[in-house]
């Protein structure tokens, strides 16, 4: 009997980050990585987005595992909020493992029991069906795909790759147990990542950065400064092979990169040794051209550490011009105001300046000639590209196109997060009538999907025309206001320059407030507030054209 499929993505298509791809088999579900999203200037006050996972909540009893390809947040930083409403057994690797584990301490969460199964075997039997991990080329250590077993063929999910024949053990594709594949089974269907799909050529040698460092390493006079993302492992350990090579003395300013290269996690494939480590309480007694320092975080966070560094915050370090500050960390979407503000502090600081940009250091994603070795591997029978924007989702769909191995709009499909691809005995059509819940929730702080849109709203108004806020004590019985009321301006103009303004805004309250006490009721408490705000607010934008949030509180001293 023919397997029943299902497949569709509940975040990652049509967007940067938030990845994460349902596969369906009969009764059981299996989720394919579950990530984040960093949010832009229009969710301001917003943590971190995670997907709309309703329909695994609804469906938990039938969630048999998260197969998660590796360790970036993009991919794995909603597990902490997903896996305590649908807990289900974690498969990854085991420094994935590790910052899954972290991941849940940053975020300041409680401590969760997860049920995590170390990939070990490149074949593992779940929920009775076998799925076959083969390792990838990325960024960090490792990331795997993943090909699962049908009744009709495999379905390989690619997760993040390059093609680099000369990367490290323990972070090479496998090409071996790629390639024997198709040789067993007819590959059902491809997903594979867009992200770099409308870059031509191949990523590899251009996302190394050693050829860009090395002479400095050598030549330098002075201490060098380097950033880079604590999740880009790769380039983290060209940068430390070098300075291990140049007899650097390496001090790490966050505990990211700290923890990973330290002794908390055991790490296999890089051992930084102790002859190498120093720490910033130690910079001084060491020789300026002996010194690397390296400032790492994930996001905005990098930004804001440099920025942090460049104004003083340790004093420890004093810039001088026999300092070189190498950027290495190109802003990723999301952090580009962050990014710019960072590279300008640092200019500042007088050191030697060289800024690293993606024309000069590829991202570690699969360009064109990347994605057309791995069609022309699998030969697979549909074809479905994920992970990217919308123009990357096509750019992926045409790179098979182009082909000509027999791709067309029938076997390629371009979706949007909540379209189901059904394939029923070995036939895959869209359900574009049947699309599941999916979109964004707003982590902030602890509060997860707390966030509504007014609240968005309320931000925004303060961020752009500033608040108002009006106080006042009031006797309902007695009519009358007790204490004088005390109006307070944020963000939106200069009281100095505008006391006609305040003086209107006081009386329109002190009116307000006389309306609200003769003809008080308290079920109409609420609608006097929104009648005092509305009139504060025509005011205000008919003589300055803004709209401030207004914030008028009443305490109502016979008010039990």
């Amino acid at each position: 009997m023919s397997d029943r499929i299902k497949v569709f993505a509940l975040g990652g298509l049509d967007e940067n980050g938030k990845n994460i791809t349902i596969v369906e088999i009969n009764d059981d579900i299996f989720v394919l990585d579950a990530g984040i999203k960093y949010p832009d200037k229009r969710v301001p006050g917003v943590d971190c987005i995670i997907p709309d996972f309703s329909y695994l909540k609804e469906n938990a009893s039938r969630v048999k595992a998260y197969i998660i390809s590796h360790a970036h947040n993009d991919q794995m930083g909603a597990i902490p909020y997903l896996y305590r409403r649908v807990p289900a057994p974690i498969y990854c690797s085991k420094l994935t493992a590790a910052l899954i584990q972290s991941k849940t301490v940053s975020y300041g969460l409680k401590k969760i029991d997860y049920d995590i199964h170390i990939v070990k075997d490149k074949k593992v039997m779940i929920a009775n069906r076998e799925f076959i991990f083969i390792s990838m080329t990325h960024s960090i250590p490792g990331t795997f795909a993943v090909a699962i077993d049908t009744s009709d063929g495999y379905i390989v999910y690619s997760s993040d790759f390059i093609i680099d024949y000369g990367a490290n053990e323990g972070n090479r594709m496998d090409f071996t147990t790629l390639s024997s594949l198709p040789l067993k089974k007819q590959i059902l269907l491809l997903m594979s990542e867009s992200c770099a799909a409308d870059k031509p050529g191949h990523t590899s040698p251009n996302h190394r950065i050693y050829n860009h460092i090395e002479r400095l390493f050598r030549e330098s006079k002075g201490r060098i400064f380097i950033s880079v993302y604590s999740q880009n492992l790769f380039n983290l350990r060209e940068i430390l092979d070098l300075a291990v090579k140049t007899n650097k003395k390496i001090i790490f300013l966050t505990d990211d990169a700290k923890h990973i290269f330290g002794d908390d996690i055991e790490h296999s494939d890089f051992n930084l040794p102790m002859a190498n480590r120093t720490t910033i309480n130690e910079i001084n007694r060491h020789r300026e051209q002996d010194l690397l320092i390296v400032v790492d975080g994930e996001g905005e966070q990098i930004f804001n550490n440099l920025i942090s560094l460049a104004q003083g915050a340790y004093p420890f370090i004093t810039f001088n011009e026999n300092d070189t500050f190498v950027l290495a960390s190109p802003s990723v979407p999301g952090t580009e105001t962050a990014s710019i503000d960072a590279i300008d502090n640092i200019y500042k600081t007088g050191a030697k300046i060289i800024n690293l940009t993606r024309k000069e250091i590829y991202s570690m994603h699969a360009r064109e000639e990347d994605l057309k070795m791995l069609l022309t591997i699998l030969k697979p029978k549909y074809y479905l590209p994920i992970k990217g924007d919308y123009r990357q989702l096509l750019a992926n769909a045409e790179i098979a196109l182009k082909l000509n191995m027999g791709y067309n709009h029938s076997n390629i499909f371009v979706l949007d997060n909540g379209i189901p691809l059904n394939i029923i005995n070995g036939v895959g059509r869209p359900d574009y009538s049947n699309t599941i819940q999916n979109g964004d929730i707003l982590v902030d702080g602890i509060g997860v999907g707390n966030v509504v849109d007014s609240v968005i709203e309320e931000r925004i108004k303060m961020a752009n025309d500033g608040v108002i806020i009006l106080g006042a004590v009031v006797s309902t019985k007695e009519k009358k206001i007790i204490a004088t009321q005390d109006v307070q301006m944020r963000g939106f103009v200069f009281l100095k320059d505008s006391e006609s303004i305040v003086k209107a805004i006081n009386s329109i309250f002190e009116d307000s407030l006389h309306t609200y006490i003769s003809s008080y009721y308290e079920e109409n408490k609420q609608e006097f507030i929104d009648k005092i705000s509305d009139r504060i607010i025509r005011f205000v934008r008919r003589e300055t054209k803004k709209q401030p949030l207004v914030i008028p509180t009443i305490i109502d001293i016979d008010s039990k």
